[in-house]
């Protein structure tokens, strides 16, 4: 780009700039053979790189499982046997329902199995006297036949009776209202003394939260979520995709590795819900709470990335001093993509392997020479920002 197509405001701050480096220069004595000396500007290669990210959301804990805990027989409600709120473990009895109308009903299933099995012994016996006889032309073709039936007529009666009577112990069973999962509980819906109905709304009793683990839900835009997912879906990367949870203390001491990403964007805030699973084993955190998050393990693929001081800015927008084979200096409009800590992304404008000024710009004027010194490195550690918006070319 020639000198002609530099901006007022950027041709202004150069002049001043210069004619105060020659007031300064006046004041120290006498100048070397050769008029000024090259402006010495620390300088750096652009290189295209990975970008490490480390992307912060707000995140809400949720229970890996959620589970109503119903009445499945109908009677009245004798006892709770837990408290409130507190931890229980599955198979726990929870609440106790009156079982003698099921007792008595177990009682009398299995009378009627006892009566059943006799009529089948006494079936068994009248065919196993009658098919021989029926076999040495004794007894007709009917009454073998008769015998046969009734035979299997009181062997499938048993099966019923058997059937009833399991039934009736599964409903005795059901009186004893266990917990189906480990959890916490909720408040009791029904108290002592109430009619409980299965089936119908008074059939729940509490609610039981699965607390280890633990579901860390949070939302993040769209762009981010597609890098999520294509490192949730390469098998060699997932393992890295961390969750770390920022705290008022500091950081949780448990990793939560990512394990789902939704498919589909919320109409309503453009965002895309993800999960991570936390163990929880000592109970710190509760179903509800809100922390922050920040997600560890995804980069952006070959990016030239540059520190932020680089990068100045004019009204017509952002721009770099490039050094070209010639050691002499000149300016550049770029356009910038995600920040870190101390370094932006370029999107266009720079490209691999061109040098730019990293300190020293107050010293250099378009077209002039400069001394190139190595500046020093920037760790590419990057704590995700917002997508800045792209700058304006300053022609």
């Amino acid at each position: 780009m020639t000198t002609s197509r530099v901006p007022r405001a950027i041709a202004l701050a150069i002049v001043s700039a210069s004619l105060f480096s020659l007031a300064g220069c006046g004041q120290g004595g006498a100048q070397p053979a050769g008029g000024m000396p090259k402006p010495e500007v620390a300088v750096a290669t652009a290189a295209s790189a990975p970008l490490p990210l480390q992307l912060t959301y707000t995140a809400r804990a949720v229970g890996s499982r959620e589970v109503e805990v119903r009445a499945r027989v109908t009677g009245i409600l004798e006892a709770r046997r837990f408290v409130e709120g507190s931890a229980v473990k599955a198979g726990d009895v929870l609440f106790q329902i009156d079982p003698e109308p099921y007792r008595a009903a177990v009682a009398q299933a299995r009378g009627e199995l006892g009566v059943e099995r006799a009529s089948l012994d006494e079936a068994t016996r009248n065919r196993d006297r009658i098919v021989p006889l029926y076999d040495k032309n004794a007894v007709s073709q009917r009454q073998r036949d008769e015998a046969v039936s009734a035979y299997e007529v009181a062997a499938a009666r048993v099966a019923a009776a058997e059937a009833r009577l399991k039934s009736a112990e599964l409903d005795l069973g059901y009186t004893s209202v266990r917990a189906p999962i480990s959890g916490l509980t909720s408040r009791e819906v029904r108290s002592e003394g109430s009619l409980v109905q299965a089936g119908g709304e008074t059939s729940l009793l509490t609610r039981i939260v699965q607390t280890d683990p633990l579901y860390i839900e949070f939302s993040l835009p769209e762009q981010e979520a597609a890098l999520l997912r294509a490192r949730l879906a390469d098998q060699a990367t997932r393992k890295n995709l961390l969750v770390t949870l920022l705290l008022g203390t500091g950081e949780h001491p448990e990793k939560a590795p990512v394990t789902f990403i939704d498919n589909a964007v919320e109409s309503a805030s453009g965002t895309v819900i993800a999960r991570a699973v936390l163990p929880n084993k000592q109970g710190a955190l509760l179903p509800g709470q809100f922390v922050r998050v920040r997600v560890d393990g995804v980069a952006l693929e070959d990016v030239v990335a540059i520190p932020r001081k680089a990068v100045m800015m004019s009204p017509q927008g952002a721009f770099v001093w490039v050094i070209d084979a010639n050691e002499a200096a000149s300016f550049r409009p770029v356009q910038m993509g995600r920040g870190a800590d101390e370094q932006v992304v370029i999107t266009q404008g720079l490209g691999a392997g061109e040098r730019y000024i990293v300190e020293g710009v107050m010293k250099v004027a378009p077209g002039a020479p400069v001394t190139a010194v190595p500046a020093e490195p920037v760790a590419r550690e990057a704590a995700a920002q917002p997508l800045e918006p792209r700058a304006k070319d300053p022609a």
